[in-house]
């Protein structure tokens, strides 16, 4: 399978450029939220990062700079 090469945009005035950031911004975000759903009703924490400083949104709603992983992971036993 051969590929083309990209073209090179000069210049952003073209405002269908914008229309498929958006578009694909759209989706990621709409991905983002249905997984951070999915990962909620599991009651599994999350780790993300902000301003640099790596975060965990614990199940319980709140927001912890201190890794839960040990914590979580001992409590689990179905997953040793």
């Amino acid at each position: 399978m051969e590929f083309e090469e990209p073209e090179i945009v000069e210049s952003f005035n073209d405002i269908e450029i914008y229309k498929k950031d958006a578009f694909i911004n759209k989706i990621g975000i709409a991905a983002m939220q249905e997984e951070e759903e999915r990962v909620k009703k599991a009651g599994v924490p999350v780790a993300f990062m902000h301003d640099g400083k790596i975060l965990y949104h614990l199940p319980d709603g709140t927001v912890s700079s201190e890794s839960p992983w040990d914590k979580y992971y001992l409590t689990q036993t179905h997953l040793l």
